[in-house]
């Protein structure tokens, strides 16, 4: 248990502790914004720390021992790690580990611990996990998630409707509160503006094309028009990972106004060049099947802070309500994101990024999180 002050005051200590396989390049990238925020911090000392598998590839990164880099070793080293920060820290945020069968015997014993969520994890294992294998680990989780939040002090959800998720699946009672994610701006210099007056173009960006970013409804969209033509052109860029069968289906397209191109993984120079000539960027578009209604993607505020707008199928923290700039769709339609794009031709670059920072700023967010955990009793 902490040793820390239980005082109006406390907490003056927080360590936010992350254990995984592999760090995604979105995780790494909001890790480092907050590492960079933390020294902005006038009400609390913060530090970042995460463990997993792969190289160090920050100041604040270490790699996982040997021993324990297999599934249930990095589980019963997270809780290791974690009762040791204890004894040092006031708070210890801790990203929540699915189907963790060592929360049972190490969960009461760390009384200082503020419950991670960044998805509505039962639902999301039967989706990245098909079959048997995934509805075991969702099945696991239900006891193992409930057991362990029984003993946090507190739950942050990346998103309001992810924390009231867990307390709700849960059935517990606790202080629960958001860490959105946030950006730099100081790490995203605006974009260039080599927009064509004439041509439509967006990007759709993903580390990886999953379910939930629903590359297949823009796909079905773009066959829904397969017997008509469209009012103009429209470029689509795929940045990111594509699967063989999405590969295939996007080869399929043969509309002669939608265009779309592979790009994969690119380095940032080309990254920025593709998007200075774009008109809006995708946001996911199926995040009802993680049972979502909301989210908060790093790729969004990366976006705005950019200064190129949004097309997206959710209501996102970051995405200013009643903006030009911004487009909330029930439903895919090519022809409404066409429109869209030709509407926001006229909206400078510099005007996108500067509504959206305040909502988008790490630091804000971080001294968001500071303040919930202070008013804990």
């Amino acid at each position: 248990m902490s040793s820390g002050p239980q005082t109006p005051d406390a907490p003056r200590t927080v360590l936010h502790l992350t254990v995984v396989n592999q760090l995604t390049a979105g995780q790494l990238k909001q890790l480092c914004f907050e590492a960079q925020g933390a020294h902005q911090l006038a009400d609390a000392s913060w530090t970042t720390r995460c463990w997993h598998c792969g190289p160090l590839q920050a100041p604040f990164v270490r790699q996982i021992p040997a021993p324990f880099r297999g599934l249930w070793g990095r589980k019963l080293f997270a809780w290791l790690l974690c009762l040791s920060a204890s004894r040092r820290f006031d708070i210890v945020l801790l990203r929540h580990t699915t189907f963790d069968p060592f929360a049972f015997l190490f969960a009461p014993w760390v009384g200082c611990r503020v419950s991670v969520h960044h998805a509505m994890e039962i639902e999301e294992l039967r989706l990245v996990r098909p079959g048997l294998s995934g509805r075991l680990a969702s099945w696991l989780e239900r006891f193992s998630g409930r057991f362990s939040l029984r003993f946090a002090k507190a739950v942050l959800g990346v998103t309001q409707e992810i924390a009231d998720y867990e307390c709700r699946v849960h059935r517990v009672r606790k202080p629960a509160s958001v860490y959105p994610n946030g950006i730099d701006p100081r790490d995203l210099p605006v974009l260039g503006d080599g927009r064509d007056p004439a041509a439509v173009q967006a990007a759709f960006i993903c580390g990886e094309f999953s379910p939930w970013h629903g590359l297949d409804k823009l796909l079905d969209a773009a066959a829904q028009c397969a017997d008509r033509r469209l009012d103009g052109s429209l470029t689509i860029h795929l940045i990111g990972r594509l699967h063989h069968d999405q590969q295939k289906a996007v080869a399929a397209c043969r509309h002669p106004d939608i265009r779309f191109i592979v790009h994969g993984h690119l380095p940032d120079a080309q990254y920025r060049t593709i998007l200075e000539a774009c008109d809006f960027g995708i946001a996911s578009l199926a995040m009802e099947r993680q049972g979502l209604t909301q989210a908060s993607t790093l790729k969004v505020r990366e976006m705005l802070a950019l200064g190129l707008p949004v097309y997206s199928g959710h209501r996102d923290l970051a995405l200013p309500s009643e903006q030009p700039f911004v487009l909330v769709a029930e439903a895919v339609d090519l022809p409404t994101m066409m429109a869209f794009g030709r509407r926001t031709k006229t909206i400078s670059r510099q005007a996108v990024r500067s509504q959206s920072l305040p909502l988008i700023d790490k630091r804000a967010a971080m001294a968001q999180v500071v303040a919930f955990l202070r008013a804990l009793p």
